[in-house]
């Protein structure tokens, strides 16, 4: 029910037939082979199921599983199908109206491709670069030894102050 809940179908009696479908379908498969957990079989049939649905409803079948489900999940969000046609979600055959809707998510994806020049420009500082350039170039001794004495009295200070609270 989680797996299926995550893509928000708003029929919930359609949910519930898909995850009791699914449930039987793992139940015959851990008869089959009892090593691996029911729960495995529910999941991996899921997953399977759905990776088969989208790679039928893209014409994608050709492709690795892995892609198929990342595309796949990626266009059946972007197309909005599971809100507006709940009950075709897992359900075989496809109206072509549905599947055309997911295609043409996965072939629109960003904007077109441009080759530009990013050719290197001189930035304009405005009058910060003249002001920086004056201050950067103009050390005076006693500036220094007025602001190191300052600094030195702050610190004093402090720790005066610090250690009185203690």
């Amino acid at each position: 029910m989680n797996f299926l809940n995550t893509f928000e179908l708003s029929d919930h009696a359609q949910v519930s037939e898909l995850a009791l479908n699914l449930l039987h379908q793992a139940r015959e498969l851990h008869r089959k082979d009892p090593s691996r957990e029911p729960v495995t079989h529910a999941m991996a049939n899921a997953q399977k199921r759905l990776g088969d649905w989208l790679a039928a409803s893209l014409g994608e079948e050709h492709r690795s599983p892995s892609r198929i489900m990342a595309t796949g999940y990626i266009a059946l969000l972007l197309s909005q199908v599971h809100r507006t046609a709940p009950a075709s979600v897992l359900a075989s055959p496809l109206p072509e109206e549905l599947r055309q809707a997911l295609r043409e998510t996965l072939l629109v994806t960003g904007p077109d491709f441009n080759i530009s020049s990013m050719t290197p420009r001189h930035l304009d500082y405005g009058p910060m670069l003249q002001i920086a350039r004056q201050t950067w170039h103009r050390w005076d001794a006693k500036e220094l030894v007025i602001a190191l004495l300052f600094w030195a009295g702050v610190y004093s200070a402090f720790y005066w102050w610090l250690s009185q609270r203690l």
